[in-house]
C-alpha cells in the first residue's frame, strides 16, 4: 500500500511538472504588439476596397504578410507547428500556403512511394473480376505518379518535388534573414505578371501570397461604352456609369432597367405574366423571362393504331412517333423479326434459344420461349475463388469455400477475413480512426498506409470579448494570434482603469502609478510606484511530506506601499544648503561644512561641523555653537603691551587697567600707574608728555646731584636736573693731609677754591702715622709666619733627621735664605686660598642672611664664629659635618638629638 502511494505521488509530481513545461505561452506575448491593420492600410491605401474582402488577392496577401511578419504565426499543416522567420520554407503556387521544406519533401516522397506500391498491385490485377453478386468489376484506371499539396490538393509531378529553399519570387536561393526585410524574401522587386492579366507586373518587393491587383492608370471606358473614357487604375477599369441600358429584353416586350453593363449581359425580365404550358392544358403566372413551363400531366395522345397512347409528360407539338412503335417485332429468341399489327401476338419460332446464359459460357438449350432463360444446369468441376478447394457444381452456381482469407488488405493493417476471397481482396473499408495532429478529431478516411492527411476542418477562434473572429486550421487555436483592436472588458483587480487590447489568458499586470496616499511612510505624498494592489505571487504547496513533492500555485496579493520616492527639498541640520533627495531619505543630516554662524564676539565664526540649531534662518550664535575662546585681537594703543583682559569682543576695548610698576625718574622709589593713563593718546603731544612726566614722578625731592655734587633741589623728574648754577650748599675743603678743613659756599668752590694749605703740625702727624703703620705690618707678618710653621709641623711630612755631627765652632749660625723663600711662598699661597674661601663663604652668607629673619641671623652669626674657631684650630671636620652643624644652628636642634658638642668631638 505504501509503495502504491509512493508511485502515485511520483506520477502526480511528473504530471504537474509536465503541465508546467507544456503550459502554452504564445510567442507573440514576447514580441511587441504591432498594429497590423494600420500597417496594411498604409501598404494598400492605393487599392480600392471591395465588398467581399475575404476573397480578394489583396486580403489574401495581407493575411500572408501578417503571418510572415510574426514569427510562428503561420502554421505548417504537415507538422502543425509554427513557422519561424529563420526556417526554410516552401509555398504552394496555387494556394500560397507555407510548409517547412523538410516536411514538404518528406510528404512528397511518401506520396510518390505509396502511389508506386498501389501501381504495382494494380499491375498484377489489371484484369477485371466478378464480385460475390456475379457482377463484373472492371480494372481500375491507372493514375500517373504525382503528389498533392496538403492544403489545396494541387497535383505536382515527381520531378517538381522541392529541393531548394527559394524566396517568394524565386529569384534567390537560400535568402538570408534580414531584420529590415520581410522574412523569406530577397528584397528585390517581385516582377510577376499580375492577375487578371493586364500586361503589367508586380512592383512590390518580394512578398508571400498572391500579387495584389494592378494599380497602374490607363484610359478606360465604362461597360456599356456610353460615357467618355476616364483615367483609372487597372484594377478599376471595369467601371460603371450611371446610364441605364434601355435595350429590349428577350421577352420582346420590356426594356432593361439595369445600370451600365456589358453588351449581351442583360438580366432576365423580372416582370410576371400568365402563360400556358407547352401542351396548352394549364395556365400559370410565371416570370416573363421564363415563359415556357411544363405541367405534370401525361400526354396520352393515341397512336395511329388506336390501341396504344403516348406516355410522355407535357410536350409541345405532336407526339414523336405518329405510328405505333409496336408494329415491328421479333420472336422471343430474336432470330426472326416481322411486321405485324400491334394487336397481333408474335409466336415462337421453334428454334433453339441459344442465348448466352448468366454463366457467360454456355447457351440456352431450350426452344424459343418467352421470358428469361433458365439457369445453367451444366455440371462442371469448379475451384473456389481462393483456389484451395474443388467441387462439381452446376455452372450457374458459384463455388465458395468457408476458408477465410488471411491476406492483409491494401491498408497494411487489417486482414481480409472474407470467405474464399482469392487474390481479389477488396480495399479496406474500415475507417482509419487515428487521432489527427489536431488532437481533436479522428481520421475519417478509409484505412490507409502512411500518415493521415491533416485535419481539413477549420476552427473559429474568438477573442475574449467575442468581437473578432478568425478561422484557423483545426489544432492551431492555441498558437494562433488573434489580434483584437477592441479594449479588454475584464475589470481590473486594482483601483485603476486599465485600458489594453483584448487578449487571451490573464490580464497583464497594471503598469500605472499607484496614485494612493503612502500610508506606510506617513509623509502624505502620493505613491508613484507601479501599481502593487494586485501582484501575482508564487506559492509552493507541499503535496507529500515524505517525498517533499511541491506544487507551485499563484495568487494575487496586495503589497504594502514601497518607500516614498518623491523628490523633496531638504535643508541640512545647520541650514547651509538645500538638497533634493527622495522622501524616504529626507531626514535632515549634516552637510559637513563649517557652521559659519557669527559668534557673540562678532569677530569670529563657529568652526564646528554643521550641527543642529533651533532657527535655521538665524546666522547668529545659537545653542550648540562653540563659545569664542580666543582673546581680544584688537590692536592695543601705542605703547601698551598688555593684552585685553576680556575675551574676544566687539570694539572698542575697555581702558587697560594693568598697574605698571616702575622706578621713578630718580630711580629710588617704585611708582604705580595705570597703563591706560600713561599711554593715553588724547590731547596734544605736549599734554601727553606732561602726563607721562607726572605719572613717572614719585613726588619726592630728586636724589640726583648737580655737577657740583650736591642734591637736586627740584621734585623727582626725568632728564638733566634743572638749575645747577643755583646750588648754594656748603662744601668742605681740606688740606692735602686731611687735617685742616673749612666750609665754603658751592658757588665759591665751583669758582676754583678747592684745597687748604697744610701747616707744620700736619707734617709731624704724617710722619708719626707712617711709622705706626710699618710697625703694625711687621707684627702681622711675624704672626702669620708663626702660624704657618705650626701648621707645617702638624700636617706636613716628617723628614728623616740625619744625625748631625756637632760642629764645634763659633756659636753664631748663618741664615738659610733659600728655605726662608720657600716658607714665604707657601705661606702666601695658603693665605690666598683662605682669603678666596673666606670671600666665597661671605658671599653665600650674605645671600642667606638677606633671606633670614632676625633669629636666623643670630644663629648664623654663631655658626660663623664656630667656623672661624674650627679653622683656627685646624680641625679635620669634613664638609658634611659642617652642613649638619649649619642645619642645627639655623633650623634648631631636634629634641631627640643629642648635644652637638659630641658630634664636633
Amino acid at each position: 500500500m505504501e509503495e502504491h502511494k509512493h508511485v502515485q505521488s511520483k506520477n502526480l509530481a511528473s504530471k504537474n511538472r509536465l503541465e508546467d513545461t507544456f503550459t502554452y505561452i504564445s510567442s507573440s506575448e514576447d514580441e511587441e504588439e504591432l498594429d497590423e491593420k494600420h500597417i496594411l492600410e498604409l501598404l494598400y491605401k492605393n487599392y480600392q476596397p471591395v465588398s467581399d474582402a475575404s476573397r480578394t488577392p489583396t486580403s489574401r496577401t495581407s493575411v500572408f504578410l501578417e503571418n510572415t511578419l510574426h514569427s510562428g504565426a503561420a502554421t505548417c499543416l504537415i507538422c502543425i507547428g509554427g513557422i519561424k522567420r529563420v526556417e526554410s520554407i516552401w509555398s504552394c503556387q496555387t494556394c500560397y500556403c507555407f510548409f517547412h521544406l523538410n516536411c514538404i519533401q518528406r510528404w512528397a516522397n511518401d506520396s510518390v512511394m505509396q502511389m508506386k506500391v498501389k501501381g504495382e498491385q494494380q499491375r498484377n490485377d489489371n484484369q477485371g473480376y466478378y464480385n460475390h453478386l456475379g457482377e463484373f468489376v472492371p480494372p481500375k484506371r491507372k493514375k500517373s505518379l504525382h503528389w498533392c499539396c496538403p492544403q489545396c490538393r494541387m497535383e505536382y509531378q515527381p520531378d517538381e518535388r522541392p529541393t531548394t529553399y527559394n524566396c517568394f519570387c524565386g529569384k534567390e536561393i537560400n535568402p538570408p534573414a534580414q531584420p529590415f526585410l520581410v522574412p523569406h524574401s530577397c528584397g528585390e522587386v517581385c516582377g510577376k505578371f499580375l492577375e487578371p492579366k493586364c500586361g503589367h507586373d508586380c512592383k512590390l518587393l518580394c512578398h508571400p501570397g498572391p500579387c495584389p491587383p494592378c494599380a497602374q492608370q490607363s484610359q478606360n471606358t465604362c461597360r456599356c461604352g456610353k460615357s467618355a473614357p476616364r483615367p483609372l487604375r487597372c484594377i478599376d477599369r471595369d467601371w460603371q456609369c450611371q446610364e441605364k441600358c434601355e435595350k429590349l429584353l428577350s421577352c420582346g416586350k420590356h426594356k432593361c432597367n439595369q445600370r451600365c453593363h456589358r453588351a449581351g449581359n442583360c438580366p432576365g425580365c423580372t416582370k410576371q405574366s400568365t402563360q400556358p404550358c407547352e401542351c396548352g392544358r394549364d395556365m400559370k403566372i410565371v416570370s416573363c423571362a421564363n415563359r415556357k413551363w411544363k405541367c405534370q400531366n401525361i400526354c396520352g395522345g393515341r397512336f395511329v393504331c388506336g390501341l396504344h397512347s403516348c406516355d410522355k409528360l407535357c410536350h409541345k407539338g405532336p407526339c414523336e412517333m405518329g405510328e405505333c412503335p409496336f408494329n415491328v417485332r421479333s420472336c422471343p429468341c430474336g432470330k426472326n423479326s416481322q411486321s405485324l399489327s400491334c394487336s397481333e401476338v408474335v409466336d415462337t419460332c421453334g428454334d433453339t434459344c441459344q442465348k448466352i446464359l448468366s454463366c457467360g459460357q454456355h447457351t440456352c438449350t431450350q426452344r424459343c420461349h418467352r421470358g428469361p432463360c433458365n439457369s445453367c444446369l451444366v455440371t462442371t468441376r469448379k475451384k473456389c475463388r481462393c483456389g484451395l478447394h474443388e467441387k462439381e457444381l452446376p455452372c450457374s452456381k458459384e463455388f465458395t469455400c468457408d476458408t477465410k482469407c488471411k491476406q492483409v488488405r491494401d491498408c497494411g493493417k487489417h486482414a481480409c477475413n472474407r470467405k474464399c476471397c482469392g487474390d481479389q481482396c477488396l480495399p479496406c473499408e474500415k475507417i482509419c480512426g487515428k487521432p489527427l495532429s489536431c488532437n481533436k478529431h479522428k481520421c475519417q478516411s478509409v484505412c490507409h498506409r502512411g500518415p493521415c492527411y491533416p485535419c481539413r476542418l477549420e476552427s473559429v477562434v474568438n477573442c475574449r470579448c467575442g468581437k473578432t473572429r478568425r478561422s484557423v486550421p483545426c489544432g492551431r487555436e492555441r498558437n494562433t494570434r488573434n489580434l483584437c483592436l477592441e479594449l479588454c472588458r475584464v475589470s481590473a483587480k486594482c483601483h485603476h482603469i486599465v485600458e489594453h487590447r483584448c487578449h487571451k489568458g490573464e490580464c497583464p499586470p497594471c503598469r500605472q502609478r499607484c496614485g494612493l496616499l503612502n500610508d506606510v511612510s506617513g509623509c502624505g505624498h502620493i505613491c508613484k510606484a507601479v501599481c502593487h494592489e494586485a501582484v501575482k505571487v508564487k506559492n509552493q504547496k507541499t503535496l507529500n511530506i515524505k517525498t517533499q513533492i511541491k506544487k507551485q500555485t499563484y495568487e494575487y496579493k496586495s503589497l504594502p506601499h514601497p518607500r516614498c520616492e518623491e523628490s523633496v527639498n531638504v535643508k541640512c541640520i545647520g541650514g547651509h544648503e538645500v538638497v533634493t533627495t527622495y522622501c524616504w531619505n529626507s531626514k535632515p543630516t549634516s552637510c559637513y561644512r563649517k557652521c559659519g554662524r557669527i559668534l557673540k564676539c562678532g569677530n569670529h565664526q563657529c568652526n564646528l561641523t554643521c550641527h543642529t540649531v533651533a532657527n535655521l534662518e538665524n546666522m547668529q550664535q545659537q545653542v550648540g555653537c562653540i563659545n569664542c575662546e580666543e582673546g581680544c585681537v584688537k590692536p592695543r594703543p601705542s605703547g601698551c603691551s598688555h593684552p585685553c583682559p576680556k575675551g574676544c569682543h566687539l570694539p572698542p576695548c575697555s581702558p587697560c587697567t594693568v598697574l605698571i610698576k616702575s622706578k621713578c625718574h630718580c630711580g629710588l622709589i617704585q611708582v604705580m600707574y595705570k597703563c591706560s593713563e600713561f599711554f593715553n593718546e588724547t590731547g596734544s603731544i605736549q599734554e601727553q608728555l606732561e602726563q607721562k612726566e607726572r605719572l613717572g614722578s614719585c613726588g619726592n625731592r630728586c636724589i640726583k646731584n648737580f655737577p657740583c655734587g650736591h642734591r637736586c633741589l627740584a621734585v623727582c623728574h626725568s632728564g638733566i636736573c634743572p638749575g645747577p648754577e643755583l646750588c648754594r650748599k656748603k662744601v668742605r675743603i681740606y688740606c692735602p693731609c686731611k687735617r685742616l678743613k673749612q666750609e665754603i659756599a658751592c658757588d665759591i668752590h665751583r669758582a676754583g677754591q678747592l684745597l687748604l694749605q697744610c701747616n707744620s703740625q700736619c707734617e709731624a702727624d704724617h710722619s708719626r702715622a707712617f711709622k705706626e703703620l710699618a710697625l703694625k705690618q711687621h707684627l702681622e707678618d711675624e704672626k702669620n709666619r708663626m702660624e704657618l710653621e705650626k701648621f707645617q709641623q702638624k700636617f706636613g711630612k716628617r723628614k728623616h733627621k740625619e744625625r748631625k755631627i756637632a760642629d764645634i765652632g763659633p756659636s753664631q749660625k748663618n741664615f738659610n735664605w733659600q728655605r726662608g723663600a720657600i716658607y714665604a711662598v707657601s705661606l702666601t699661597a695658603t693665605l690666598g686660598a683662605l682669603a678666596v674661601a673666606y670671600y666665597a663663604d661671605r658671599m653665600k652668607w650674605y645671600i642667606i642672611v638677606a633671606k633670614m629673619n632676625v633669629t636666623g641671623r643670630r644663629k648664623l652669626l654663631r655658626l660663623h664664629k664656630v667656623y672661624i674657631f674650627l679653622i683656627r684650630i685646624n680641625s679635620r671636620v669634613n664638609l658634611a659635618k659642617l652642613k649638619y652643624v649649619f642645619a642645627l644652628l639655623v633650623y634648631g636642634i631636634p629634641k631627640s638629638a643629642g648635644r652637638p658638642t659630641s658630634f664636633l668631638l
